[in-house]
């Protein structure tokens, strides 16, 4: 996959400083989870996510790569909704590292991340989480063309949940 100013590929073992720097800094993390410093949580999430990608080829945690130099800009994830395949239910998020921010790529990456569900696997809608207080991505959602559907409780402390549905 790509988009305008970014290359998407699978994750590799080879990404680890990269996510563990995202992963371990409080200002990347403070919507998602604590950040962690230990690197050892990190490779077992990453182990976990390759692992997910293996059983469910085409899905799980992706690479964005800026097209001009191929440097790392931050992960995003099409995925079942908490990597859980019997929910059927398909979910789209980003991580974006912090050298990036301000310049529109979340709002880039999630259409383009949302037609590939679409196209790929056809469900009916996808969904995304926030925070609750995450008003940013809220933005970056309701822009890229989902609706706030309520909340759920998918994610420690509970999320906002926005989908998107299938255009027929």
């Amino acid at each position: 996959m790509e988009t305008t100013r970014l290359y998407i590929r699978p994750i590799l073992e080879t990404d680890f400083p990269d996510i563990f720097r995202l992963q371990s800094d409080p200002d990347v993390m403070r919507h998602i989870r604590p950040a962690t410093d230990d690197p050892e949580v990190v490779r077992i999430r990453m182990a976990e996510w390759m692992n997910y990608s293996q059983k469910q080829p085409g899905l799980g945690v992706f690479i964005l790569e800026w097209k001009e130099n191929r440097s790392f800009v931050g992960y995003v994830v099409a995925r079942h909704v908490a990597f859980d395949p019997t929910t059927e239910e398909y979910e789209v998020g980003y991580t974006i590292a912090p050298e990036y921010w301000g310049r529109g790529l979340a709002s880039e990456v999630t259409p383009a991340l949302c037609d590939y569900l679409f196209q790929w696997k056809q469900p009916e809608y996808i969904v995304a989480f926030t925070a609750f207080e995450n008003s940013a991505s809220q933005n970056v959602l309701l822009k890229s063309g989902f609706t706030e559907t309520g909340t759920r409780n998918i994610y420690e402390g509970g999320s906002k949940e926005f989908r998107i549905y299938r255009r027929v």
